[in-house]
């Protein structure tokens, strides 16, 4: 699968320690980005919001409804791709609640700790979100 093609949308979810909620995908042939770390989220079914697409994304993938859904105004890397949907979200409930829907692994991790390998724009989501907390 082409990684570079994808059009779907990714939320990031933090608590209040300020860590941020990744999910450990599945090492299997024919899925994007396999083996690596990345937020929950998905494709767009028909009829559904963008805003939808996210919250049952992650609801599929963790079990939990997020609060504070907000877009984030990203920038492709690549001009001629696609304008990523990527959102924001707070949960504070406690780690036991999250329910492993998809992939290998699920947890809150600090931002100085993230686990490896994870995407580039992942990491370039994150930078910019850390970027601008650092302005406020």
């Amino acid at each position: 699968m082409d990684e570079t093609v994808w059009n779907g949308c990714v939320v990031m979810i933090t608590n209040r320690a300020g860590e941020i909620l990744l999910q450990h995908r599945d090492d299997i042939p024919g899925i994007c980005w396999p083996g690596h770390w990345t937020m929950p989220g998905g494709q767009q079914e028909p009829g559904e919001t963008w805003e939808q697409t996210a919250l049952r994304e992650v609801r599929e993938e963790t079990g939990i409804v997020p609060e504070d859904l907000r877009e984030l105004d990203v920038t492709p890397d690549d001009p001629a791709a696609p304008r990523p949907k990527v959102y924001t979200a707070t949960w504070d409930g406690p780690e036991s609640a999250l329910v492993l829907g998809e992939g290998q692994a699920l947890g809150f991790f600090p931002l100085d700790a993230l686990p490896a390998p994870m995407p580039p724009h992942i990491l370039g989501y994150i930078a910019h979100v850390q970027k601008l907390n650092a302005g406020r």
